[in-house]
């Protein structure tokens, strides 16, 4: 009788034993909880760390506080932006100097364009006019001029005879009393008048008659080359109007890289004002007004309205799960179903998987990381335990 009671422990192991195989073959899993169809989860809500982008400064106001709703857009933070404003306008006064000095520029090449075609048709004519008085001094005079200077000589020599006629008839009267002093002179002033003309005349034939000189002819020559010297110089004056078009392109170049300048101060002073990224709930606010912070720090920790819990299944269960795919879950804190959408589907971390019999820490079940997007209601809040059932199917 003792010794049967003595072997009753050792049966209780041996059914115990048998008993766990039996479920291990049912289950057709590891030895471990990664049997249990159900999963306990918690509930998570997105949260985004708001810093300023690129630019850093005192705070001079705070607009939002902790645990208040906000909508994205909504300003949260600003910073003192009284540097950047006199940089803005100082930059903005560059622009308007250098549009003033393109304006000068151009109406200058336009004024230098024209004043130099100008020139160019005055040294045009000029070149001809040279050119034709030189080709008429190097022709010699024509014949028909020669005639027309001797009928003007025979035209002077009947005003001088007319002239000394009424000379002689009013200084025969002025002899006798019939005439003044004053009408002699006019005629003697008119006769000495008509002589010169002839004089002038006769030596116009003549010179036809002799020809230019060698003189003439050489100082014909130097006012042709002289015209053409002049347009030599106005081509030169246009090539360096030309080149002056140049300096307007650098100054065009140079405004454009005022406006770039422009663009990122007034980027930069955007910047300074912080805004909501998401809808949702502030967590946390950091600085306090008139704190100096650092570009790039955290200042503001928005929860957002997006509520998720994470699921690991091992790789027997993962075909029950798809992106987009809706999964049945329990609130137990609210006893009440909610159902979610696969965000994403990804191996789960090494220390997810089981490593309960293989050696050299291998794994002998690998698990898969499912995240679940849970719509926000005013029930739900972060930190809730949620149940999902992983054997069962979803779509």
């Amino acid at each position: 009788m003792t010794n049967k009671r003595r072997m009753i422990p050792y049966l209780l192991v041996i059914i115990a034993i048998g008993v766990g195989g039996a479920f291990m073959a049912m289950k057709g899993t590891d030895t471990v909880t990664m049997a249990a169809a159900e999963k306990n989860t918690l509930l998570t809500a997105d949260t985004v760390n708001t810093a300023f982008q690129g630019v850093g400064g005192k705070v001079t106001s705070i607009l939002v506080v902790e645990e208040q709703p906000v909508k994205q857009g909504d300003i949260l933070m600003q910073l003192d932006s009284t540097d950047l404003d006199l940089q803005i306008r100082k930059v903005h006064s560059d622009i308007q100097q250098q549009e003033i000095k393109i304006k000068q520029a151009k109406d200058a090449l336009q004024n230098g364009y024209e004043k130099v075609s100008t020139q160019e048709q005055q040294a045009r004519l000029g070149i001809e006019s040279a050119q034709a008085s030189e080709s008429l001094l190097n022709q010699g005079t024509r014949t028909e001029d020669l005639e027309r200077q001797k009928l003007a000589i025979e035209a002077a020599l009947q005003a001088l005879d007319l002239a000394q006629t009424n000379y002689d008839r009013t200084k025969a009267l002025f002899d006798s009393g019939a005439v003044s002093k004053a009408a002699l002179d006019t005629a003697s002033n008119q006769l000495e008048s008509t002589q010169n003309g002839l004089s002038q005349q006769q030596a116009v034939l003549q010179k036809m008659q002799t020809g230019a000189t060698t003189q003439e002819r050489q100082q014909a020559r130097l006012q042709t080359e002289k015209a053409k010297t002049s347009m030599t110089q106005t081509s030169q004056a246009r090539l360096d109007i030309q080149n002056s078009a140049y300096n307007i392109d650098l100054l065009e170049t140079q405004k454009e890289a005022l406006k770039i300048q422009l663009q990122t101060l007034e980027l930069q002073k955007q910047r300074m004002v912080l805004t909501a990224p998401t809808d949702g709930k502030v967590t946390r606010v950091v600085p306090k007004v008139g704190e100096i912070i650092a570009p790039g720090a955290p200042v503001v920790l928005v929860e957002s309205k997006q509520l998720y819990y994470n699921l690991y299944v091992d790789e027997s269960q993962i075909s029950h799960y798809q992106v987009d795919g809706l999964v049945n879950g329990r609130v137990v804190a609210l006893n009440q179903d909610v159902q979610g959408k696969v965000r994403f589907i990804t191996s789960a971390p090494q220390y997810a998987s089981m490593r309960m019999s293989r050696e050299k820490g291998q794994s002998d079940v690998s698990s898969f990381l499912v995240r679940v997007d849970v719509p926000r209601t005013a029930a739900l809040l972060p930190g809730m335990t949620v149940e999902v059932n992983t054997g069962a199917d979803y779509h």
